[in-house]
């Protein structure tokens, strides 16, 4: 017997609102341009293109970031240090490849130091950060807003000393390809940010660290009180938010083939806290949806892309932005969904005669 789906249930959810709200703004965009969902295999590359992938592609850095945001807001806080995290990223990446610059001007298709030393230093770096941040929450006390703009602060300075000031540039290959290359005609960064949401869902869903993040979010104390370590969650959700801004800030690297420590991540962590509001998770703690956080992610970047569209002025996009996210989350509040629910219910009702 097939199982009936709950109308209400389905108007309830907040992530049911954010795939309405995708799909209402791509139609915006396929009237506005009618070959928006065309795609095609670039003959020198054999990768995809088309709008649709350049959004996905485009929105990967976000994603990733946002699926730690996830679980630092399912935790009743919020993580303003993961953009400052992206620029230290990339400035100790490019420092590792060009340890040389001062001789060698010019950047080549060599890696100075190795590359494997490249990637896993920056994570490692990040994931300690990340660290940092949870300590001074669980162990000091601090509230996150608070702690985490201490590594806001200081992030980019960090980057900066790293590089002495200085931008670096490369044309190693196998960095070139993390965000340049592609797997199956679908670009890397597509392919990496699946892979992220694929463990990340696994981790939080088929463990039981996912309850453990929502009781403490729910209530620290009570979740203490039910045998959960509310320190060590609260440590393993900042130190995962670490690792994955550092995975973001490599790829963001690896699309300009340089460390910019004034640009990287710039305002990530805004997109990021809206993508996962957007995606339906609470400020206030508690549960979260990892495929909200990746839909809210894709809204975003199509936003962008719409702006684009309609020749709105670059200065305007985070306007034109604000208005729409704000539109959404109307759909997605209390009265709204409640109201709506209502509506099913009494449709419901006058379907069946008022015979459940």
């Amino acid at each position: 017997m097939k199982k009936k789906i709950d109308l209400t249930q389905l108007l309830r959810s907040k992530v049911t609102w954010a795939i309405v709200a995708e799909i209402l703004v791509l139609l915006v965009c396929l009237i506005a341009r009618p070959d928006f969902f065309s795609l095609k295999i670039q003959e020198d590359t054999g990768m995809l293109y088309g709008n649709i992938i350049d959004i996905l592609n485009r929105s990967s850095e976000i994603t990733i970031i946002a699926m730690g945001m996830t679980l630092v807001i399912a935790l009743g806080g919020t993580d303003l240090s993961v953009g400052a995290l992206v620029a230290v990223s990339g400035a100790i990446a490019l420092k590792f490849m060009r340890w040389d610059v001062a001789e060698y001007i010019t950047p080549g298709d060599y890696s100075v130091k190795p590359y494997a030393l490249a990637l896993l230093v920056p994570l490692g770096v990040c994931t300690l950060m990340g660290l940092f941040n949870g300590f001074l929450i669980a162990k000091g006390g601090m509230q996150p807003i608070i702690a985490t703009l201490i590594l806001m602060v200081c992030g980019r300075g960090i980057a900066q000393i790293t590089t002495d000031g200085r931008q670096f540039t490369t044309k190693f290959t196998p960095f070139y390809r993390i965000a340049n290359s592609s797997f199956l005609a679908i670009p890397m960064p597509i392919i990496i940010t699946a892979v992220v949401i694929l463990l990340m869902w696994l981790f939080v869903r088929k463990t039981a660290f996912g309850t453990f993040v929502e009781a403490v979010g729910i209530n620290r104390n009570a979740s203490r009180l039910s045998g959960i370590n509310a320190q060590m969650v609260i440590f393993i959700v900042f130190a995962i938010t670490g690792l994955l801004s550092g995975v973001s800030g490599l790829i963001y690297s690896s699309r300009i083939m340089s460390n910019d420590s004034n640009n990287a991540g710039l305002n990530f962590e805004m997109d990021a806290i809206l993508a996962v509001v957007i995606g339906g998770t609470s400020m206030t703690g508690g549960k979260f949806s990892l495929v909200g956080t990746a839909i809210g992610s894709i809204i975003i970047r199509t936003i962008v892309t719409l702006v684009y569209y309609f020749g709105i002025a670059s200065e305007a996009t985070m306007a034109f932005k604000a208005m729409i996210i704000a539109v959404v989350i109307v759909l997605q509040s209390e009265p709204v969904s409640n109201y709506l629910s209502k509506r099913a219910r009494n449709r419901a009702k006058l379907a069946t005669g008022g015979v459940k």
